[in-house]
C-alpha cells in the first residue's frame, strides 16, 4: 500500500473507533431522563418504565416499618384496597396523561419522575409534604 492508502486506511479504523465509543457512552442516570427520553420510547417500554415506577413507589410507601417480605406484602395489600397509594392510577392512565404532559414543548427539558408528581397532582392525589 502506498503512504496515501494507509492514511486512508488509518483515518476509517480511527472513525470506527470513535464511532464505537461514542456508541457505547454511558446511559444517562434515570433521574435525568427528560420529555425527549419520553417521547423516543416505545409504548412498550413506556408501559414498563412506568410499572417500574408504580411497582417502586409502592414498595417504597409500603417498607415503612416493616421488618420482613410478609409485612411488606400485608402492607402494599392495605394500601391498595384503602385506596392510599400515593400513585394509585393504572399504568394506561399515566402514559396517556404524561405524553399529554410532554406534547408541550415547554415541558420536555423536564425530568420524568417530575412529570409522574404533576401527572399525580392534576389528577387529585399530590404527594403530602411530610411522608410517613
Amino acid at each position: 500500500m502506498t503512504g496515501r492508502h494507509w492514511s486512508s486506511a488509518g483515518l476509517i479504523a480511527l472513525g470506527v473507533l470513535v464511532g464505537s465509543a461514542w456508541s457505547q457512552a454511558p446511559e444517562r442516570h434515570w433521574l435525568d431522563r427528560t420529555g425527549a427520553d419520553w417521547l423516543r420510547l416505545e409504548p412498550h417500554a413506556k408501559e414498563a418504565y412506568i410499572e417500574g415506577f408504580l411497582s417502586g413507589a409502592a414498595l417504597s410507601q409500603a417498607v415503612g416499618g416493616a421488618r420482613d417480605t410478609a409485612a411488606v406484602r400485608t402492607a402494599l395489600d392495605a394500601l391498595r384496597r384503602q385506596g392510599t397509594l400515593r400513585f394509585p392510577y393504572g399504568a394506561n392512565v399515566y402514559a396517556s396523561r404524561i405524553t399529554d404532559f410532554y406534547w408541550w414543548k415547554n415541558h420536555l427539558p423536564l425530568p420524568m419522575w417530575y412529570a409522574f408528581l404533576e401527572v399525580n397532582t392534576t389528577l387529585g392525589r399530590p404527594i403530602p409534604d411530610s411522608l410517613p
